[in-house]
């Protein structure tokens, strides 16, 4: 029972497709899979073509656990077998109180200990920005992915992680995994910057595995704009459906590579 976060100080580096792909691929496997969207846009949904969720007044935010508002399972947004989403409202407001009230972050702690008890995977996708509800959820994780794109914005955005983690004291080692992306084999720059993110990651977080590369195709923006997951089972143009079959491979192969039992 795993907590798993995917953070980098830097948007637009692929988070969310990441972590939806990875938590959906084990819902496929048997695993009961649970997302918590820290992010207040709740980019996760655009994943699993689940966007009039979002804005949805019959369904709950998680600020309404802290409330009382709601139950655990009253929260809950089923997207596909074995997983669920959980969506946030206003996680500024909710890291004031935080802050200011020490009850509401020993509450978001049970809540997050109780959900482990339900599922095997508890997922939580991050925005760019910080607060005090992303170093706790941060600080509860068991296994944490910094994706960073590989450009000179992107190796910016990998520094910019390790000087917070280091800032608001939070255990570098709890950094398992660097995912690299957006690699191009005919482009100089990613290489190069492959190259100097692999030596910052041996230098920042020496017990991190940085993962192989994941290539720039152009298929991933097609499926988010069908609201289509790699792992969803359902038959595209032949020309599409090729490039899905081929990303889903290369995934499966790279998901191999982790662990986070």
């Amino acid at each position: 029972m795993s907590v798993v976060s995917t953070f980098c100080k830097k948007g637009g580096v692929g988070k969310s497709t990441f972590i939806g792909f990875l938590a959906h691929y084990y819902a496929t496997q048997d695993k009961k899979v649970l997302i918590i969207s820290a992010d207040d846009q709740n980019s996760i949904f655009k994943i699993f073509g689940a966007d009039d969720k979002i804005f949805e007044s019959q369904d709950n935010f998680f600020e309404y656990l802290l409330t009382g508002q709601a139950d655990l399972g009253d929260v809950l947004i089923e997207v596909r077998e074995n997983l669920y989403l959980i969506k946030t409202l206003n996680t500024d407001q909710l890291s004031t109180r935080l802050t200011l009230e020490r009850s509401q972050e020993k509450l978001i702690r049970n809540i997050i200990k109780e959900y482990t008890s339900y599922f095997d995977y508890v997922f939580v996708d991050f925005p760019p920005s910080s607060n005090r509800l992303s170093e706790i959820l941060l600080e509860l994780s068991d296994h944490i992915f910094v994706v960073v794109g590989l450009d000179s914005l992107g190796l910016g955005g990998f520094f910019n992680t390790i000087q917070y983690f280091i800032d608001r004291d939070i255990d570098l080692s709890g950094i398992k995994y660097i995912v690299p992306n957006g690699y191009s084999k005919n482009r100089r720059a990613p290489k190069i910057s492959l190259d100097i993110l692999q030596s910052q990651a041996a230098d920042f977080t020496k017990d991190a595995v940085v993962l192989p590369p994941l290539q720039e195709r152009s298929i991933i923006k097609n499926l988010q704009a069908e609201g289509i997951s790699v792992f969803d089972d359902v038959v595209l143009e032949r020309y599409d459906q090729g490039l899905k079959e081929a990303l889903k491979k290369d995934l499966i192969e790279l998901f191999k590579l982790i662990n986070i039992d």
